[in-house]
């Protein structure tokens, strides 16, 4: 099982007795250093629906050999977060603003609160060949789990990790006298979060992508391209937030390199001086960047949310209508915001309250249909659809008719975000490039505003009327010469789209 370098995992009894490792090839059994062997006691901070945990991230604070820390480990979110990162208690002990800031979207508003306590006593061997160098270092872990002052779990986790390459025989050796106490032989030892049981495994909020035989739906297909955009969305805010943020990450190579899980227990005991931190905790800032303007600035992140905005008006045929209205009133608060005055660290509720409904709605899109049918039939033909009513809007355009030049606009726009939300390759994506080109040229033939009323030009000095007479032509002949070179264009422009369906 693995190569002679891995190390060797098992499961053993709580109140099993420590290894007897006696070998020809082993000289003796020693204690290694009390760095290396110590108690800890993690408080785990979370919601009380455990949102971090299952989006990959460990808060917490940590008391080793009693000396605290604040802690934070999150390897799937590098490099916004930090991974196996320890921050030292300051003189009021609170949590450190930095952390407070890169959870918040995580939270989404759900109040952070001690969700449970872990307990672990280590104790760290070394086995020595008779010549006096290492041949395997052994680490005895007994973890306790509590939540809600009750005891839920606990368990035993001994690692062997070679120094150098074992023989088969040493391997086998090793494995049999493990056994022999009872231990199990395994892979890997469980997460953070699996350590709190079933009901916290819940799935992420914020997922990579649905599984691929449900993406094959068309619920989840919209799911599908609704958790990209909820991550587009998330990187966006995490990389404003953690801007200006010089928060170290640690070596802890067992949680990073084996399966990306953060982790919450420490490699090793804090260093006896507080110099070897390389800083003063109890001195060290604790403001950070947040009341700079300079950092976390929100104009990728509102970028983002534009293209959200887009892929919801592709899907609006298919989605509820009342559901499309709510989220995409939340969409237009959030691209009012102003990105000169306010930045990621102060965002109003109004953007929780988005990231909240974009959460629920990639769980289980609010479809007006059935959404166990195929995707692809589906969408094809709303695709053809939306390109027919495209053609026959433009190909019935009068150069005077307001009413029919918005139908067209309207229809261009709804198309070319249907076939952009499929974010294909090839014709597909030659296909959404030419609508989305005569969505931007329809969008220079709008109804040009109807200009001052009687009662504002009465107050009006002659100059000023002859002013505002003035833009109002020029406006009607801007209008005018769009429209007139659209018409011109469009005979060639339709070719192109038709030929692009047919491909």
């Amino acid at each position: 099982m693995g190569s002679a370098r891995q190390p060797l995992r098992f499961e053993a009894s709580w109140a099993a007795e420590p290894p007897l490792l006696t070998n020809p090839d082993v000289a003796r059994l020693v204690a290694r250093g009390r760095g290396r062997s110590f108690t800890s006691d993690v408080t785990l901070l979370d919601s009380t629906d455990h949102r971090l945990l299952r989006a990959g991230v460990v808060l917490a604070h940590r008391v080793i050999d009693s000396m605290g820390e604040w802690y934070m480990d999150a390897p799937s979110w590098s490099p916004w977060l930090p991974a196996d990162c320890s921050i030292a208690l300051d003189a009021a002990g609170d949590l450190p603003r930095d952390f407070t800031c890169l959870v918040k979207p995580f939270l989404r508003g759900a109040t952070l609160t001690p969700s449970a306590a872990l307990s672990c006593d280590r104790r760290e061997m070394r086995l020595l060949k008779f010549d006096g160098s290492p041949l395997a270092d052994i680490r005895d872990d007994r973890i306790s789990v509590v939540e809600s002052g009750v005891t839920t779990s606990r368990a035993r986790e001994v690692t062997i990790t070679p120094h150098t390459k074992l023989t088969a025989s040493q391997r086998d050796w090793l494995i049999t006298r493990m056994i022999a106490l009872g231990a199990t032989l395994v892979d890997a030892f469980p997460s953070t979060l699996e350590r709190l049981g079933p009901r916290a495994g819940a799935m992420s909020d914020v997922p990579r992508s649905v599984p691929p035989n449900v993406a094959a739906t068309l619920e989840g297909f919209v799911a599908n391209r609704l958790t990209q955009c909820l991550r587009a969305v998330m990187e966006a805010d995490l990389a404003a937030r953690s801007d200006g943020m010089r928060l170290p990450s640690g070596t802890a190579e067992h949680p990073v390199e084996r399966s990306r899980e953060p982790g919450v227990l420490p490699d090793s005991r804090l260093p006896d001086e507080l110099l070897d931190l390389g800083s003063d905790p109890i001195t060290a800032p604790a403001d950070g960047i947040h009341d700079d303007g300079r950092h976390g600035r929100i104009d990728a992140l509102l970028a983002t949310v534009a293209e959200l905005r887009a892929v919801v008006e592709g899907f609006s045929d298919l989605l509820e209508p009342h559901w499309v209205g709510d989220l995409s009133r939340l969409i237009d608060r959030v691209l009012a915001l102003d990105s000169d005055r306010i930045t990621v660290h102060r965002m109003p509720e109004t953007y929780y309250q988005f990231l909240d409904m974009l959460v629920t709605s990639t769980r289980a899109p609010k479809l007006r249909g059935d959404g166990n049918v195929p995707a692809g039939p589906v969408l094809a033909e709303r695709i053809t659809t939306g390109v027919r009513e495209v053609v026959e809007r433009c190909d019935q355009l009068d150069l005077n008719s307001d009413h029919g030049w918005a139908r067209a606009r309207h229809a261009a726009e709804s198309a070319a975000s249907l076939v952009g939300t499929l974010q294909g390759a090839g014709d597909s994506q030659k296909l959404s490039k030419r609508l989305a080109k005569v969505a931007r040229e329809l969008g220079r033939t709008g109804s040009v505003s109807p200009g001052p009323t009687p009662e504002q030009i009465a107050g009006y000095t002659p100059e000023e009327a002859f002013e505002a007479g003035r833009r109002l032509e020029r406006d009607l002949d801007r209008q005018r010469e769009g429209r007139a070179e659209f018409l011109e264009e469009w005979p060639q422009q339709r070719r192109r789209i038709v030929k692009a369906m047919k491909a």
